[in-house]
């Protein structure tokens, strides 16, 4: 399931199709449970606040702060070198990603700089929750949600426009991060550039019959969101996924032998 992450520092500036220049940044601050020797280890013995690798508000798990980028392959890069730096820190120590792991529900908030409206929060849950269908642990899945977090179409306005709240932590692998970003990016794209209604595309089609045909959909589709609907396309194909593993062997970093 692994991928190699095959750009860095990648500026790219979308146009769409009436040649006007349009630019927005993503974000993230997703959430991982840390173990040693495959026990549960509260994060705060190991990590600060405020850090790149930190802590989220209950200090038993970790949050991961990348910044922002406008490409998903640079923003799913600058997550492969914070955990790199986490690994250095500690590299006694695996993560784990998912919905809900050691009793804790931990989630990957998405970030976008663009105004919230109706029409882009149903369409942003339209298409991430079609993508958590597909490849999430169901029982993950509705333990947080009965915790009170991740519900469907959850968000908070920002200073810098959106905070989408509804996703788990999808950090299982560069894969996983990078087709989430693509799909946040060309939803965005699709409702605020091409007045596209992503709810009403879906209609009553299986989330995954939705996901293998979104790309028929689309009308602007940037440089930096090819490598994401791939991705997309290999995800789908996947008969299982395996979400009880430690992520980093995903990303290319391995411990060291004894």
């Amino acid at each position: 399931m692994t991928i190699l992450i095959k750009f860095f520092g990648i500026r790219i500036v979308t146009t769409n199709y009436h040649g006007v220049t349009m630019s927005f940044t993503i974000g993230c601050d997703p959430e991982l449970v840390c173990r040693r020797n495959g026990q549960f280890v509260h994060a705060h013995h190991y990590f600060k606040q405020n850090s790149s690798f930190g802590l989220d508000g209950n200090n038993s798990i970790c949050e991961l702060r990348p910044g922002y980028s406008e490409s998903p392959l640079d923003l799913t890069a600058k997550i492969q070198l914070v955990l790199e730096y986490g690994h250095d820190k500690h590299p006694d120590l695996e993560f784990y990603s998912g919905q809900y792991v050691d009793d804790y529900p931990i989630g990957g908030h998405i970030h976008l700089s663009v105004s919230p409206t109706d029409k882009l929060i149903d369409s942003l849950d339209t298409v991430l929750y079609s993508f958590s269908n597909c490849i999430d642990d169901k029982d993950q899945r509705y333990k947080r949600e009965r915790t009170g977090y991740g519900k469907r179409k959850s968000y908070r306005r920002k200073s810098y426009g959106i905070e989408y709240r509804t996703p788990g932590s999808w950090l299982l692998s560069p894969t996983t991060a990078l087709v989430t970003f693509t799909l946040a990016k060309l939803t965005a794209l699709g409702v605020t550039e091409d007045n596209l209604d992503f709810s009403e595309l879906k209609g009553r089609q299986h989330s995954c019959t939705f996901l293998r045909n979104f790309s028929d959909y689309l009308v602007t589709v940037p440089n930096d969101c090819k490598e994401g609907l791939s991705e997309l396309n290999l995800i789908l194909s996947m008969k299982t996924i395996n979400w009880n593993e430690d992520i980093l062997p995903n990303w290319g970093i391995f411990k060291e032998a004894a």
